[in-house]
């Protein structure tokens, strides 16, 4: 079968499970045109799993050659305990959908936790599975445990990889990215010929962080803030890389969800809520900015640096009557001076200290670095945007 009957297939057998319209955002024609397909939403309206899972299952029951088992990847293990991941297809089951895709072959599915695997199995009417396929309809990984899969994992018709959550960790995120790279290296094997035009990924996230870590490392950082709904981002990179990013639309079944819903109780105005009415685009926390006007007279220490995701920012120190000491954080250029102070996740040069400098023995360093991390503390460290602020919450985040 070649690609094009493949997707003409696979639209066909989608359209026979009459999902309700505002419930699907995939775009199957653009899909296998990208290897990176990323959707966001509000959260709570899109049934954005629920969907993938249908998906995949579809092009499962067309294709099994090459898609007859697909993976759900989340970042930490405790978010694939049995507890968390063995209803993952209750939405898909309590519709009947699983029936209608395999014509009542099969009719449920049956979880495994030792192997972490779904398998398709027919239940009767008393609700006793009968029957059980062979082989895994869907095998269940965490990123951080890619070192463990490296040498465990072999799914050669593994050919497309669910990615939910993608901004939910407890873990730091500065070397997720690279985390991600060797777990989808290790399940996309090219094991058969041919096999890499048929490997996609599908990233699903809600709209909660616009300065989020994988739109860093995506690399369209830049253009996320500027997304709205129903729009779409696409790159390519120096590679030959492919993506898209879309923020699904909020239609109108769904806006009348929320006013029913969240609105009543979670109705209130600004950024901190907007995951729950959709008054705007993205949603997320609203650091401290300045309110007055900076007088540079009372700034006392400059030469203080944090370089992270490839940014540098700038640490300025104050001190006047009216506020005592302070802190304004704002985006720079990279330092010009051997003594600056650069705090860093990866210290190589001298002036480095790896990240608020704890263990430096420089009792004038550690001073400058206690007033840093004092205002953090103590609130009273301004942000020049946004932005800046949810870098120093990652660089945080991130120190062992």
């Amino acid at each position: 079968m070649t690609k094009e009957t493949f997707i003409k297939t696979l639209k066909k057998k989608i359209k026979t499970l009459k999902v309700p319209e505002e419930y699907w955002g995939i775009n199957i024609d653009e899909f296998f045109s990208y290897q990176w397909n990323i959707y966001l939403s509000i959260r709570e309206t899109a049934g954005k799993t629920t969907q993938s899972l249908l998906f995949a299952l579809c092009a499962a029951s067309i294709l099994p050659e090459h898609y007859g088992t697909f993976v759900y990847l989340r970042n930490d293990l405790s978010q694939i305990t049995k507890a968390h991941i063995e209803t993952l297809f209750g939405t898909v089951e309590k519709f009947g959908y699983i029936a209608k895709i395999y014509n009542n072959r099969w009719n449920c599915v049956e979880y495994k936790s030792l192997s972490r695997k779904f398998y398709l199995a027919l239940r009767d009417d008393e609700g006793n599975i009968v029957d059980t396929a062979p082989d895994p309809i869907c095998s269940v990984h965490a990123v951080e445990k890619w070192q463990d899969d490296k040498s465990s994992v072999n799914i050669p018709n593994a050919n497309i990889i669910i990615y939910d959550e993608i901004m939910d960790t407890n873990r730091a995120t500065y070397r997720l990215f690279t985390e991600l790279l060797n777990e989808i290296s290790t399940i996309g094997r090219p094991l058969s010929p041919g096999r890499k035009e048929w490997l996609h990924l599908l990233l699903l996230g809600n709209n909660t962080n616009e300065y989020g870590w994988i739109f860093d490392d995506l690399m369209i950082n830049e253009d996320i803030p500027y997304l709205t709904y129903g729009g779409s981002i696409t790159f390519k990179t120096e590679y030959g890389t492919t993506g898209v990013c879309r923020l699904l639309e909020l239609g109108e079944p769904q806006k009348k969800r929320l006013e029913d819903k969240n609105i009543p109780f979670l109705g209130f105005p600004g950024k901190k809520a907007a995951s729950f009415t959709g008054a705007t685009e993205w949603s997320g926390k609203t650091y401290r900015h300045i309110d007055f006007d900076l007088n540079y007279d009372d700034c006392y220490f400059r030469r203080c640096y944090m370089h992270h995701r490839g940014r540098y920012i700038q640490f300025d120190l104050f001190a006047d009557e009216e506020r005592g000491r302070y802190a304004f954080a704002h985006f720079s250029d990279a330092p010009r001076y051997d003594d600056n102070l650069i705090f860093t996740l990866e210290p190589e040069r001298a002036r480095d200290i790896y990240g608020f400098g704890k263990y430096c023995r420089n009792e004038n360093v550690l001073k400058i670095c206690k007033r840093i991390t004092g205002a953090i503390q103590e609130n009273r460290l301004y942000y020049a945007s946004n932005r800046v602020g949810s870098l120093v919450d990652d660089f945080i985040k991130n120190i062992m």
